[in-house]
């Protein structure tokens, strides 16, 4: 053999050694990459935008792999979950979807609306209604007849079930702006007749007040309850 081709056996061999280095490296950094990762998960990622209070289908997630050491328990990934959930704010697109990002969609009966109004804080909730309850909802009024008041008080819808309650919030009292009242918006799920009756008599009511059920929580109670009026002298 002469130098020339010991020089490329030498050559050779230290191209051989070197392939073995550096596959040994790959593989130890595979193999510590994938100690530091761990075992992998499946969750759900959001494909587009949702605006909020939209319904959330298996249409705007899409299944991604992820470590499970870095995906937090409260991470979903069972598509039954989503099932008449709804957006709970604005959702933009790869965002991964956890739990309290989607709410229960209101859950109207056929023929029933949804409808919302404001509510004094202290009379009309004081901390006993909440969702899922049926309440009364009362109306009082004060209206000129001749040269004195009337104050009349009535049932004006029987039966409410609530079906959400927002946060309180300060607006100016309507009898002095310099004043504000507490007040709290409160949806309800009624008829189509009772809804259009309550956006009525809200416009025409000096206060909406409501009266929890009590024993069963059933609407039907049987009780008519005539307005009941009284004059009351004029200032």
């Amino acid at each position: 053999m002469n130098p020339r081709q010991r020089r490329g056996a030498l050559l050779m061999i230290l191209a051989a050694l070197g392939s073995i280095v550096v596959f040994v490296s790959v593989i130890g950094y595979v193999g510590s990459v994938r100690a530091e990762v761990g075992v992998k998960t499946d969750v759900l990622r959001f494909k587009q935008p949702v605006a909020a209070f939209t319904q959330v289908t298996e249409a705007n997630v899409e299944r991604v792999r992820v470590p499970r050491r870095w995906s937090p328990d409260t991470m979903i990934s069972n598509l039954a979950e989503l099932e008449g959930k709804v957006a709970a704010a604005d959702i933009p697109a790869g965002a991964y979807l956890q739990r309290g990002m989607v709410v229960p969609g209101p859950a109207l009966a056929p023929g029933q609306r949804e409808i919302a109004i404001m509510i004094d804080a202290e009379t009309g909730v004081a901390g006993k209604v909440h969702k899922g309850m049926l309440v009364d909802i009362y109306a009082t009024y004060q209206k000129q007849v001749g040269q004195s008041q009337q104050s009349c008080a009535a049932r004006i819808v029987k039966g409410a079930r609530v079906i959400q309650i927002g946060d309180m919030t300060k607006v100016p009292n309507a009898r002095n702006t310099n004043l504000s009242e507490s007040v709290v918006p409160m949806t309800f799920a009624l008829s189509a007749a009772d809804s259009l009756k309550l956006t009525r008599e809200e416009s025409f009511a000096s206060k909406i007040r409501l009266a929890l059920i009590g024993g069963t929580g059933r609407a039907a109670d049987g009780v008519k309850l005539p307005p009941v009026c009284e004059t009351v002298p004029a200032r």
